[in-house]
């Protein structure tokens, strides 16, 4: 009897756990295991980072999105990889194995991380060459602060759905908050995440419902507002592209593109990637991928 009454339990428990988490994707979960071999060091500043490295040659060095795993870059990765590049993907403080900090920073303070990262690598490898920064979204601003503040650092940013040129659209940034908000169930995440990211039509990868860290996002959130100075839109003066989504709720062309050409000139470079939103980087790999390298291989040739 006591037996029959424990199988009964123990298949409750997992029917529960079952539908807690489809109800519940739990957002802080691993979205997918990131490309290359994972190392990991304490900086200077103090504080443990960690990063991905993948591939032989020139340095390419990478940032995600608000709040999101540098595992959003595999597919990219792998295609510069195969042309011949090195790669560098840079966990944010909280994600995986890097240390959340401690606020108030501000974007500067994050680009220190990622020039040590970076000198450590070069260290490592004794290959010096780094050829492009690339930051989406959010991981844009640190990038362009890198290079601000390490002008030496790489020949070129780029910038993969740049917004913070005017204020994100209510709607759009209530869908924002929404996808990182780890008590929602799957069903609203899921709306918010396609609204606030997907282009219509495109599937929404299961790995966008994981990946998500709140206490991430408020960190980064909170070092734009800490960084008074904002030379680092300039990127120490670098070229820079931007790749522009069409379809892109929270940074519209005509919010950031356009206006970040109008006020850059020749600085920047602009490639629209049609049937895209705000992710971007799955629903257009093959295109990004090109861009990426048509860039890089302009920057090589000056």
């Amino acid at each position: 009897m006591k037996k029959q009454l424990l199988r009964i339990l123990s298949a409750l428990s997992i029917a529960l756990v079952v539908y807690i988490g489809l109800l519940y994707p739990f957002a802080m979960l691993e979205a997918r295991k990131p490309v290359g071999e994972t190392q990991s060091m304490i900086l200077t500043n103090g504080n443990l980072m960690t990063w991905h490295v993948s591939g032989t040659g020139p340095r390419i060095t990478l940032i995600a999105s608000l709040g999101r795993e540098a595992s959003d870059f595999n597919e990219l990765v792998l295609s510069l990889n195969s042309a011949g590049y090195r790669t560098v993907a840079v966990e944010s403080p909280g994600i995986g194995d890097s240390e959340l900090l401690e606020k108030p920073i501000s974007l500067y303070r994050l680009a220190d991380d990622v020039a040590q990262i970076i000198h450590q690598d070069i260290a490592a490898t004794g290959t010096s060459e780094t050829v492009l920064l690339i930051g989406h979204a959010f991981g844009n601003r640190v990038m362009r602060a890198t290079a601000s503040k390490y002008p030496d650092i790489a020949k070129g940013v780029v910038l993969i759905a740049a917004g913070g040129q005017r204020e994100i659209e209510p709607k759009a940034k209530q869908a924002l908050r929404n996808s990182i908000m780890p008590y929602l169930t799957a069903s609203r995440r899921a709306e918010a995440i396609r609204y606030a990211f997907f282009a219509d039509g495109n599937e929404v990868p299961d790995y966008w419902l994981r990946g998500w860290y709140l206490r991430t996002a408020l960190l980064q959130v909170s070092a734009v507002d800490h960084t008074t100075d904002k030379h680092w839109q300039l990127a120490g003066g670098l070229p820079m592209m931007i790749l522009q989504a069409d379809s892109d709720t929270i940074a519209p062309i005509k919010n950031t593109a356009d206006l970040l050409k109008e006020k850059l000139g020749d600085q920047l470079s602009v490639e629209i990637i049609e049937n895209t939103g705000h992710a971007l980087l799955p629903e257009a790999p093959k295109e990004i991928a090109r861009a990426v390298l048509d860039f890089a291989k302009g920057l090589n040739q000056q």
